[in-house]
C-alpha cells in the first residue's frame, strides 16, 4: 500500500484530476482502508456471492459471507 499511496501523492503533484478508483477483493484490513483516506474516491469491493455455499464451490472461499460487507 505504500507504493500505491506514494504513486497516487506524485500524480496528483503533477496533475491528476480524475477520480481514482479502488477495485479491491473486500479482504483488506480495516488499518489498510484508513491507509487509503483522502487518496481514493471509489472503493469498489468485489462482491460475487450471497451464500456461502456457493462461494465454497466455486471459489474454494469458506467464511466468504462473513466478510463485512459495504450494501
Amino acid at each position: 500500500m505504500p507504493q500505491i499511496i506514494e504513486a497516487l501523492k506524485l500524480a496528483k503533484s503533477k496533475g491528476l484530476h480524475l477520480p481514482v478508483v479502488y477495485n479491491s477483493s473486500g479482504y483488506e484490513q480495516v488499518e489498510t482502508l484508513k491507509l487509503l483516506e483522502g487518496y481514493v474516491d471509489v472503493y469498489l469491493p468485489d462482491f460475487k456471492y450471497f451464500k456461502d455455499k456457493y462461494a465454497k464451490k466455486y471459489s474454494f472461499a469458506p467464511g466468504y459471507e462473513t466478510i463485512p460487507k459495504l450494501l
